[in-house]
């Protein structure tokens, strides 16, 4: 008689061991394990372009970084410096000549000459818009930290295009070719039919002539520009104090806005 597993064996029996048991999980060979699951996603990273309010960085030197920073001094998008001493000379010299002309054609009107109040007008013009021409054109290309954001490129003396990094276009930035005699108006136009979307202008002619002759000799002497966009209200770009972009609550595409501004604060004498 075979003897169990508990019992103690003696010489000539056989022992019956308990069936061996089934692995309870398939055997995967080398090679062939499960793969782990993928880590999760991490949150999004901010878009430099859902701010209502931008601080920008103006006066420096040609070719020095520029930031566009929030409230909380977080910098948001970066940019080569364009502005030019040569804009600078050519805005000061269009200011004194385009008030010496209005002066000249005044004084002329006055004492009863009229033929040679236009002339003096008509020239005044005529020599503060070849000063204009002595500005270079205008590139810019806007970085989220070492990521191409936004370019602008002028496309003529008045026109600037403003593009997503593949060159999707945007807006077009249209300066009125009377700034340099007044108030420096801005118009936002659709990039596809040139439909009028939007546009900034100084809140003030007398204030224009003062800051063209006076502003880059004291903060004082700056302006504001005002926003609209759509026939609404679209906020403020603000140069007395400092050099900021508030834009509220306004439904103003954020990234045509900063491009605007970018111009209008890093370029504008």
């Amino acid at each position: 008689m075979p003897l169990q597993a508990h019992e103690v064996p003696s010489p000539g029996h056989e022992v019956l061991l308990p069936e061996a048991e089934p692995p309870t999980e398939p055997f995967l060979p080398i090679g062939d394990a499960a793969p782990l699951p993928p880590p999760a996603a991490g949150p999004p990273p901010p878009n430099p372009f859902s701010r209502d309010r931008y601080h920008f960085t103006s006066g420096l030197p040609f070719g020095e970084t520029a930031r566009i920073v929030g409230d909380d001094g977080a910098v948001l998008l970066t940019y080569r410096s364009f502005a030019s001493i040569v804009g600078t000379v050519a805005a000061l010299v269009a200011g004194v000549v385009i008030v010496a002309g209005v002066a000249g054609t005044l004084f002329l009107v006055a004492e009863g000459r009229p033929l040679a109040a236009v002339s003096t007008f008509v020239l005044s013009i005529l020599f503060t818009a070849l000063v204009a021409m002595l500005v270079p054109r205008t590139n810019v290309a806007l970085y989220d930290g070492s990521h191409p954001a936004l370019t602008i490129a002028q496309r003529s003396r008045f026109i600037h295009l403003v593009a997503t990094p593949d060159g999707r276009p945007l807006a077009l930035l249209r300066k009125s070719p009377f700034s340099r005699f007044g108030r420096n108006r801005w118009t936002i136009l659709t990039p596809s039919d040139g439909r009028e979307i939007g546009s900034a202008v100084e809140d003030s002619f007398a204030g224009a002539l003062l800051r063209k002759l006076f502003g880059k000799f004291s903060r004082s002497f700056q302006t504001d520009l005002l926003l609209t966009y759509e026939a609404r209200d679209a906020g403020r770009i603000h140069r007395r104090k400092a050099d900021v972009l508030d834009l509220g609550t306004s439904a103003m595409d954020r990234r045509v806005a900063v491009a605007l501004a970018t111009l209008i604060l890093g370029s504008e004498p």
